[in-house]
């Protein structure tokens, strides 16, 4: 079994352990960088706040839509289920 292949990652530099037969990476460690400063780090992660909130109100206006059609596409499937009372739902055993 041949051995893991060490490889720098040139994008990133991280190190990167590769099976030769699949060629799936099987270890990665990414490069740690300097220190940064306490006041960057705050506004680093008030930025990602930001971003963060705007993504999930996206997310619950989203879902709040979907439950509007779908309650529309219930009601308009109720309304043309009750114009036609005699029709039957096809059933899956007569597909034959």
């Amino acid at each position: 079994m041949p051995e893991a292949l060490d490889v720098t990652c040139p994008c990133c530099e991280a190190e990167l352990k590769i099976d030769p037969e699949t060629g799936a990476v099987v270890w990665s460690e990414r490069k740690k960088g300097p220190a940064a400063d306490f006041d960057e780090l705050v506004t680093r992660v008030q930025s990602q706040r930001s971003v963060l909130d705007e993504k999930f109100a996206r997310s619950m206006q989203q879902t709040k839509n979907a439950r509007e059609i779908l309650d529309k596409k219930f009601e308009e499937a109720k309304k043309r289920a009750d114009a036609d009372p005699n029709k039957k739902p096809p059933n899956p055993f007569d597909w034959d």
